[in-house]
């Protein structure tokens, strides 16, 4: 069985899940979330199903998909398989990618000094902790957040 987790890493949807789906796409796949963030209706907001968190745009279009682990596991939501996975560490995750064809590079896309780990061909964004485990593996488009509905379904047909 392919391990969700690298198969994120190397192409950027999680399962079924993928950014530019419709809200009413993602609650066909995953049913209602754990809980909810964010703003009234009309702006961005968090959808949090056990690790797993995704962002949707005022237009409840997909626009970042995040894995942030709260320890050594990796709980997703009910109907993925498998459901519950060990956290890989990072060096076993970048040999994994690596064995794909898929070498990420040592990156630092938001604060001075914070280094994360970027996969090209997918976008996605890793960092780890001390540890080597993994903190947050996120994809975002921010795009999204400003596209209306036709632009971005039209854009979640073609995969991106």
């Amino acid at each position: 069985m392919l391990d969700p987790i690298i198969d994120f890493a190397a192409r950027g949807a999680l399962g079924p899940l993928r950014l530019g789906m419709h809200r009413s796409e993602l609650l066909a796949e995953l049913g209602p979330p754990d809980g909810t963030t964010g703003q009234p209706e009309g702006e961005p907001v968090m959808w949090c199903y056990d690790d797993l968190q995704i962002g949707l745009s005022g237009h409840h279009v997909v626009w970042h998909i995040a894995i942030e682990p709260s320890g050594s596991r990796i709980t997703l939501p009910a109907p993925m398989r498998p459901r519950t996975i060990e956290a890989p560490v990072k060096d076993t995750l970048l040999r994994d990618l690596a064995s794909r064809g898929e070498a990420a590079e040592e990156c630092v896309p938001y604060a001075p000094g914070e280094s994360w780990w970027r996969v090209p061909t997918s976008g996605v964004l890793l960092s780890f902790r001390e540890d080597g485990s993994p903190n947050n593996i996120h994809l975002s488009d921010s795009s999204l957040l400003r596209s209306g509905p036709d632009i971005t379904r039209e854009r979640g047909r073609s995969g991106r």
